[in-house]
């Protein structure tokens, strides 16, 4: 059990100017000693035993009643989970050094600082952008202001400022950095709850309305692409790259970005998003976009032109939708008086983002090739949770993959295609 004393420190370094010296209340747990400071101030050769003689000693002896009866109080509030802390923790626990207004604007700094330092520049990018909207919303903010009230205001708050495609990918933002806080200032195991409120029970994310299965291109489509001819460099740069990203089952820019040149014709990288290993057989059309772009320390040469991945990826995205626009415009010029009289429009997306190539990998194998899902799974990479304890004891036949892959690319580039 803790005990509470009233001391004063020994030393000349506990002296004030004035001669007087802080009483202290002592606090022993679990034989280890800590200090709470007071605003009672005594002469120490006139105190014994904590107790203060003179004038002032009866008020004096009474604020020290009141502080050692409010500490003990907090104390036997805590309970057996008083037993399981160390002295400090206890101190923080029924002292007001333990404070419910956690800044939530502070954490998120520290946390964006913490991302810097793993040179994740992606993420850094998502918190930036949020904290910027977030503080124009409340310049101030705490963990224990924010319930579903709040989000949903918020939220309203966004939408009104335009940003209601980036709406969902804000307040999931937000969710990420709230579950942080508490992973960081609580300890469950013990029952140290400093941040008692979760407000995403109530708050729910609304999913975006276009879903991913959304976001991919059909077969005619596919070679709708393959045989437009850019003009200028960004065009033909993003068409090589979704191509190889679709040759090559769909790889992320980022994984793209840092690839390594291939061992014995194969594609072989950790994904950065999962850890999880993949091999990929270089067909033909891979290798004929990778000669366009050699390097000579990685796949590819884009880390000459762009300083990281995110540039590279916003290039590509940008060049896409020039591809985008040059097709419509086309098929403008080319329309018949028919097809003007019909309102005929080209069957092509009016804009795609290099994430539509491991969508339309997906679709075009399980839909058009009649692919099963576990092999499109296999491809892709994904992890089944049910089958994980399975895949522990399962040596990878790529073979699988590599057929699947071709049985694809033979689908898209067939006789229609020029590439």
């Amino acid at each position: 059990m803790a005990t509470f004393k009233a001391v004063i420190l020994k030393g000349d370094i506990h002296i004030k100017s004035d001669g007087t010296a802080n009483i202290k209340i002592r606090i022993t747990h679990n034989r280890k000693a800590d200090y709470i400071s007071t605003d009672l101030y005594v002469t120490p050769d006139k105190t014994k035993k904590g107790y203060s003689a003179g004038s002032n000693s009866e008020y004096v002896a009474d604020r020290i009643t009141d502080y050692i009866s409010k500490y003990q109080k907090a104390y036997l509030n805590l309970g057996d989970k008083a037993r399981l802390l160390t002295v400090k923790e206890l101190k923080k626990e029924i002292t007001e050094e333990k404070k419910n207004e956690i800044d939530f604007i502070q954490f998120t700094d520290n946390y964006m600082k913490q991302l810097e330092s793993q040179g994740k520049a992606g993420s850094i990018r998502a918190v930036r952008g949020f904290l910027v909207n977030l503080k124009a919303f409340s310049p101030t903010l705490y963990f224990h202001q924010i319930d579903s009230r709040f989000l949903t205001s918020l939220e309203n708050y966004l939408k009104k400022r335009g940003i209601e495609n980036g709406v969902q990918s804000y307040m999931s933002r937000f969710r990420v950095i709230f579950n942080k806080g508490r992973e960081h200032y609580n300890d469950d195991d013990r029952g140290l709850m400093r941040i008692t409120n979760y407000p995403f029970k109530k708050y729910k994310i609304r999913q975006p309305v276009t879903m991913a299965q959304d976001s991919c291109l059909t077969v005619e489509q596919m070679r709708m692409f393959i045989n437009y001819k850019p003009v200028s460099d960004r065009p033909k740069l993003a068409k090589d790259m979704f191509m190889l990203q679709f040759y090559l089952i769909g790889i992320n820019t980022k994984d793209l970005f840092f690839a390594a040149k291939p061992v014995i014709g194969r594609l072989r990288f950790d994904r950065f998003k999962t850890k999880r290993e993949y091999s990929i057989k270089l067909e033909a059309e891979a290798i004929e976009i990778i000669e366009r772009h050699k390097s000579k320390i990685r796949l590819l040469n884009v880390s000459d032109s762009y300083t990281d991945y995110l540039n590279f990826q916003k290039a590509v995205n940008v060049g896409l939708k020039a591809i985008c626009n040059s097709l419509h415009i086309e098929f403008e010029v080319k329309r018949t008086p028919e097809e003007i009289a019909n309102n005929v429009r080209l069957d092509f997306p009016e804009k795609i983002t290099s994430n539509w190539s491991r969508h339309t990998w997906a679709t075009i194998a399980r839909n058009d090739c009649k692919i099963n899902k576990d092999d499109v799974a296999l491809c892709l990479g994904h992890e089944d949770k049910d089958n994980k304890v399975t895949d522990m004891y399962i040596k990878y036949n790529y073979s699988i993959i590599d057929e699947s892959n071709r049985k694809v690319i033979d689908l898209i580039c067939g006789v229609s295609a020029v590439q």
